[in-house]
């Protein structure tokens, strides 16, 4: 194994762990020398790759890895990326998939895929269209995931309407319920945005653990019954764990 894969596997490490890690723990989890390790982490020193705290002399990733991610996540069309992942839970679940992006306090549909052209399209599942905070599956999702004043914030500024006899208009409620969705890490719309329609969404995370993204699948009722829910949500978890994987996400299956 030459320097360089060498060094790679130490970043590697390193991006694995939450907190600063000392020579002695590299050298004893890669089986690496010592000095070996010593070496390899001044290079990395010198180039910003690593830093190393001053009381605990301790390692961790340093600031131009977060330089080259930046670029890197600039560089793509995140939508096509996602992509791949719309189409195979179409596929695989038969209903209407979709992507939703955070984009200044607004939960924005960005991309869908149908199962088919004849397929039943919902009154707001649209590309670029708003999807309301309090009621859409996807939306309460993304605002579930925000700072907690800044929930306060979004719910006390706008207005709640009410879409049918099921949407969520009390502010106390919808806080209450927002918690929920992050605790349980999926969000269910049921006939609160539609009558007769029903949405599961879960969130699509960064390498800062925030939830940038929400991939939600759409239909009517009948068609996301309590017997096949779970079965939904393990897909859609499944594919957003390696979706939010790409990103630089790390987190074990919840199921």
């Amino acid at each position: 194994m030459n320097s360089i894969e060498k060094s790679i596997q130490i970043l590697n490490y390193l991006s694995y762990m939450e907190k600063s890690v000392g020579i002695t723990e590299l050298s004893s989890k890669l089986l690496f020398p010592k000095s070996t390790v010593h070496r390899i982490l001044k290079s990395l020193l010198n180039y910003s790759l690593v830093d190393q705290e001053r009381d605990t002399s301790k390692y961790r990733l340093g600031l131009r890895i977060l330089e080259y991610s930046n670029s890197f996540y600039n560089s793509f069309d995140f939508r096509q990326i996602a992509k791949p992942f719309l189409k195979k839970i179409c596929l695989e679940t038969g209903l209407t998939t979709f992507l939703t992006a955070w984009y200044s306090g607004r939960s924005i549909c960005v991309d869908s895929i149908a199962p088919s052209k004849n397929a039943n399209t919902h009154l707001f599942v649209e590309t670029g269209k708003e999807m309301p905070f309090h009621s859409a599956a996807s939306a309460k999702m993304l605002l579930a995931h925000q700072p907690s004043e800044d929930i306060k914030r979004i719910i006390n500024e706008k207005t709640l309407p009410k879409y049918t006899s099921k949407t969520i208009i009390n502010p106390k409620k919808l806080e209450e319920h927002l918690s929920e969705i992050k605790h349980k890490g999926f969000s269910i719309c049921n006939e609160e945005l539609e009558e007769g329609v029903k949405a599961i969404s879960v969130p699509v995370k960064n390498i800062n653990k925030e939830a940038i993204a929400s991939i939600t699948i759409t239909g009517l009722s009948k068609r996301i019954s309590s017997s096949n829910t779970k079965k939904f949500i393990k897909i859609l978890v499944n594919s957003s764990q390696e979706l939010s994987g790409m990103l630089g996400y790390k987190e074990k299956n919840i199921f």
